[in-house]
């Protein structure tokens, strides 16, 4: 049997850096459960991860056979750290990019991504850790212990 394994995308590059563009690729079909996604170069893909790691990190559950040429990244999430003034300091958690492969769902993946990132921003001296989603999926994150609070605003840069 084959189990869920969960590192961050950085260091499953760097342990399988011969395998950057299948990482690459199904991590981006991955995301396209999301959203639009565009082809980018492994250069493109490793730069953008190197920059997200920096201010946060990736977490990935992803299967694989003993080849590791054959992964398969069936969920993940982000969070960024933003340093506060307020709090003394103190820093803010915020989680993007939460999404689990539809043929994986149900099988508690998401809870244990928030958890590593929960727990990621607890470590890097946040006071709290926050996150928007889709009225649809809200139950979701109430089972990981978040608490509605607020209202979401944006506005799009095309």
């Amino acid at each position: 049997m084959v189990s869920t394994q969960y590192n961050t995308l950085l260091e499953l590059i760097k342990k399988y850096p011969d395998y950057i563009e299948i990482i690459k690729n199904k991590y981006l079909y991955l995301l396209s459960n999301l959203t639009t996604v565009e082809d980018i170069s492994n250069e493109m893909f490793i730069d953008n991860i190197n920059k997200i790691h920096n201010i946060g990190c990736i977490i990935v559950a992803y299967i694989k056979n003993e080849d590791a040429s054959n992964i398969n990244i069936i969920g993940s999430g982000t969070v960024i750290i933003e340093p506060k003034i307020l709090r003394g300091c103190k820093s803010v958690g915020h989680i993007e990019d939460i999404v689990v492969d539809l043929n994986h769902r149900g099988k508690h993946i998401c809870r244990n991504i928030l958890h590593r990132l929960k727990l990621y921003a607890r470590e890097n001296n946040c006071y709290k850790v926050i996150l928007d989603c889709e009225e649809s999926v809200k139950n979701v994150y109430i089972k990981s212990d978040f608490q509605e609070k607020g209202l979401q605003m944006a506005v799009y840069f095309n």
